[in-house]
This record gives C-alpha cells, structure tokens and sequence, in this order.
C-alpha cells in the first residue's frame, strides 16, 4: 500500500512539473512575441552601419549628427564607402581616427547631405546646396565634385543614399594630398621642371634688363653677382617647394591641381584671377613660358660667348 501511495505522490509531482514547465515555454514565447512586435523600427542610423559604409557610420556619431539624420525630414545622402575613406587615409597619411578626429568633422559630412529627396533622375549639372550652407557641390553628369556615383537611389528610411567613392571636403576642411620629397623631386616630378621654369623666367628678364643698363654679358653678370644670383634660386625654390610639403588645409602647391582645388578656387573668387583669367593664364601657359626661358638663356650663353660680347 505504501509502495502505490509513493508511486501516485511521484506520478502527481510530475504531472505538475510538465504542467508547469509548458506553462513556463508558454510564458516565453508570448514574451518574444512581445518583444519582437515592440522592437524599435528600423532607422537611418542603424541602416546606415552597412558593410561598405560602416566608417561612415562611425563619423555620424562621432560627430554627434545621428539626430539630424533620423526622423521624418526627407534627406539625400551622397556617401562614401569604406573604400574612399580608406583612400583618405593613405592620401592624408591620417589613421582612420586622426580623419574622425578632425575638428571640421562635422562640416565635412553636412557637406554630404542635401535638403529633401534627390534621386539620380533628379540631378542636373550645376551647383545642389548642402546642410553645410557655406558651400555647394558641383553636379556633372554622374559625378559630384569629382566624384563617381557608383550605387544610387537607396532609401533607407528618411534618407535616399547615392554611395560615391571619394569623401568629398569643402575648401577649408583638411589638409591636401600630402606628397613625399621623392614624389615631389623626381624627375617625372612636377616640382624640378616647374622651379627651373620659373627660375629661367626671373633669370632671362634680369639678364636682359641689366644687360641694357650696364653692358655685360649674362656670364659676366653671373660672376660679378654670384651671391645675389644663388640667393634668388633658394629663395624661389623654397617658396615654391614649402607649402608642398605642409599642404595645409587644401593648398596644393602643385599649379597643375590648383584648379582641382575648391580651397585655392574659393581663395580666387573675387579676385582677378577668375575662371576666365584662369584659362589663360594657368600651369600649362607657365610651363610654356619656362621652357621658352630655358631655351631663351642657353641660345642667349651661346650667342655672347660667339659673339664675346653682350647681345644688348
């Protein structure tokens, strides 16, 4: 009797444990359902932390604008991807943490983002202001400042993303490309023709002038004033070679990217040097004119010392 006794207490307690633990799964479930038909929508800053546009991501909150890219406004994102940023990087020889670090951080990625939906079918050549509202980016065809729209049309809740593969800053916002003294100096170079150029230029208009007005020829003026003559080739030649290796906030001392150059345009709005002047008188007509320098001193050499006399 005990023994059924015992065998109907085992069997009670297990009906309750079974009762209780398809109570508990029960219990769990309604909680994920829960839990799922309550999770948060899915947002622009959290579609934003994509594979190929996950250092974008990282730059948005650093520079606090998550805020500013969520909510109902409509907005048109033209961003980055991980690649360009990387090209950043190497172009800069910044970490990817000295470029999130940049003080004008949030200025570079406003600069991205343009007020209300603009899909590719909407974009026409000319200037599309931006939320940085100091400066515009210039539409050709399918690029944007230079650079390539390579996906386009994304909507990702309030925003519709065209990925491009290059960060593009507004003048002001970061150093230029930085170049080693080898890029600079070696014969392919644009430095060595572009400082003898305009060395030659100083030095065939010197010649001749002081050739009027005192009668000697350029080799006997380049002995009589050697000092004055090597102190000219350091000074241009610093002058011209400095700002190429600080290249600080987007001033390229190459002529030949000046143009390329939003910092250096900005820099000649207003001036005399407009687009216009800028045609003519640009690194192409410099070089022409160093080169004939070049030529114009050495037939002048060769000439006086036929002659033994100076030509003026």
């Amino acid at each position: 009797a005990s023994r059924d006794i015992r065998r109907r207490t085992m069997a009670c307690t297990a009906t309750r444990v079974n009762t209780f633990a398809k109570a508990s799964t029960r219990a769990r479930g309604a909680t994920l359902r829960r839990q799922v038909s309550t999770a948060a929508p899915v947002t622009a800053k959290a579609a934003l932390l994509g594979d190929d546009l996950s250092i974008l991501s990282a730059a948005v909150e650093k520079a606090e604008l998550t805020g500013a890219l969520t909510g109902d406004k409509p907005l048109t994102v033209f961003a980055p991807t991980d690649a360009a940023f990387a090209q950043v990087c190497e172009d800069l020889q910044l970490s990817k943490e000295e470029v999130l670090g940049l003080e004008s951080l949030a200025d570079i990625l406003t600069y991205h983002v343009v007020d209300g939906t603009v899909t590719s079918a909407d974009l026409k050549n000319g200037e599309v202001p931006t939320l940085n509202e100091r400066f515009a980016l210039d539409v050709v065809g399918n690029t944007v400042n230079g650079a390539n729209i390579v996906k386009a049309d994304d909507t990702i809740g309030n925003l519709t993303v065209h990925r491009v593969d290059q960060v593009m800053f507004p003048p002001w916002s970061a150093p230029a490309k930085v170049l080693t003294p080898q890029q600079v100096l070696a014969f392919e170079g644009w430095a060595p023709e572009v400082i003898n150029g305009r060395l030659a230029m100083l030095g065939f208009l010197t010649a001749v002038v002081q050739e009027i007005a005192t009668g000697q020829s350029f080799t006997e003026q380049l002995g009589s004033n050697f000092g004055v003559f090597a102190a000219q080739v350091q000074l241009w030649a610093f002058a011209s070679l400095a700002p190429a290796f600080s290249s600080n906030e987007g001033y390229t001392a190459n002529p030949f990217t000046m143009e390329d150059s939003r910092t250096w345009r900005e820099v000649f709005k207003g001036g005399p040097w407009g687009p216009e002047a800028r045609k003519i008188f640009n690194a192409q007509t410099e070089q022409l004119n160093g080169r004939a320098a070049m030529v114009g001193i050495v037939s002048l050499i060769a000439v006086e010392a036929f002659m033994g006399h100076a030509l003026f």
